[in-house]
């Protein structure tokens, strides 16, 4: 098979995770630009990878676009990579506002070009086995998709670029990390129809970062969603659960390789799925088999599992909540 060549644009920590997994697929060569060229030409020397000097090169000497930069710049690379005619993978979210998103969509349309939406989290498996057993049938029809994600995004971690505490950039917490959350309700329960939210911006950037949000809104297949998501709690902790009539799924990081299925009047039953971590490697498995899932649909063709819709979805919902936050009003989605 002849080597492909991906230009990886943006040299940030997600640019890290891809960079690991692209460098030890045999038939890639990488290429890195970033905007900071002494990052980048570190990252291409850990990972045996070559730089380029603009984006223009890069992108003039690749097969596929592969863009891990702040969200707010997705538009910009993914209209110079729809110029050159070349394929693209994004990185959620698709944007930081949902107007992007919808331009982005359009620019790909109009360019014809193949695009691959980046959600790391539904190649991951126990996540996919969640949603299986819910097409499934087990746990009945659904009645509560719902997921809570908190943390804190401290100024020393190697995660607290300075972007990610503007708004303007990230588009807050309920898009630049929510829209994990967000995209799993959605794919366990439909799309979402309304949002009611409520959020604070006190704690990590008063004024300038919205860093918590609760929201509760109602999804396509009849079932209610609840969503938690912070970067301002010191407590880490996620997890993820799905209500129906004949039972619930019920997942927490704390034991990440276990869904627990409960129902009335049994014990409560084990379903196993693997690490997230690859034994040997220590690569992301999601990031990992999302990546080679990209390069087996460039090469031998086929649909990818995440749509550009699918992307623009969930920064609408993502948005929608934020509009329900602002206004203390609920929102059709």
């Amino acid at each position: 098979m002849s080597k492909l060549t991906i230009g990886l644009v943006g040299a940030g920590l997600i640019g890290e995770e891809h960079a690991i997994s692209l460098s030890r697929i045999r038939t890639v060569d990488l290429t890195i630009f970033d905007v900071d060229s002494k990052r980048a030409a570190a990252m291409a020397k850990r990972h045996g990878a070559a730089t380029a000097k603009s984006l223009e090169a890069l992108i003039d000497g690749c097969d596929l676009v592969w863009i891990a930069t702040p969200p707010a710049f997705h538009k910009s690379v993914v209209a110079a990579a729809c110029k050159a005619g070349k394929s693209i993978f994004c990185e959620k979210p698709l944007a930081h506002t949902a107007q992007d998103a919808r331009a982005i969509a359009k620019l790909v349309e109009r360019a014809g070009v193949l695009f691959y939406m980046g959600q790391s989290a539904r190649f991951n498996r126990v996540f996919e086995n969640i949603v299986k057993q819910v097409a499934k049938g087990t746990i009945g029809e659904p009645t509560l998709v719902w997921s809570t994600r908190l943390g804190y995004l401290e100024r020393s971690s190697p995660a607290a670029a300075p972007w990610r505490y503007d708004n303007k950039i990230s588009g807050g917490v309920i898009v630049e990390l929510g829209v994990h959350e967000i995209d799993f309700i959605r794919w366990a329960g439909g799309d979402w129809l309304t949002a009611s939210a409520v959020e604070s911006s006190r704690t990590l950037a008063p004024g300038k970062f919205q860093d918590s949000v609760v929201a509760v809104g109602t999804l396509a297949s009849g079932a209610n969603a609840r969503l938690e998501v912070s970067w301002a709690d010191p407590r880490y902790v996620w997890q993820r659960g799905v209500t129906g009539t004949k039972g619930s799924l019920f997942w927490c990081d704390s034991n990440f390789t276990e869904i627990a299925h409960h129902r009335p009047g049994k014990a409560p039953r084990a379903i196993k799925s693997p690490d997230w971590r690859h034994p040997k490697t220590g690569e992301n498995m999601a990031i990992r088999e999302q990546d080679r899932a990209v390069l087996r649909c460039l090469t031998d063709g086929g649909d990818f599992p995440v749509t550009i819709a699918d992307g623009v979805a969930a920064v609408t919902s993502a948005m929608a909540i934020r509009k329900s936050a602002d206004s203390g009003r609920t929102v059709k989605i």
